[in-house]
């Protein structure tokens, strides 16, 4: 179920470098089919929304993150899933807000 009070949104400009590509690298790894180069525009966006993902206080809030991909439910929850899994392990910098 979709929220009336949408979550906050990550600024992309506020994860560091090093951050951003551990995010993609996730992604990655959970869209093999969807590989994110360099030089992608959508990297940095990227990049927030599984930060957002890792820090949503409940799955159902991780799911509004994706919402807007429009694919099923099914896939979708599975996704989040896995990507809350990994969050706590990634080691994400200290100056980064998600610590």
């Amino acid at each position: 179920m979709i929220s009336d009070t949408p979550l906050p949104r990550t600024d992309p400009t506020t994860i560091p470098d090093d951050d951003q590509e551990k995010l993609i690298r996730l992604y990655e790894r959970l869209c093999p089919d969807e590989l994110v180069s360099a030089d992608d525009p959508r990297r940095p966006a990227i990049a927030a929304e599984m930060f957002d993902i890792g820090l949503a206080p409940s799955p159902a809030a991780a799911l509004e993150v994706i919402s807007w991909w429009g694919l099923p439910e099914v896939w979708a929850k599975e996704f989040i899933r896995q990507a809350r899994r990994a969050f706590p392990r990634m080691k994400l910098s200290r100056d980064s807000k998600c610590q």
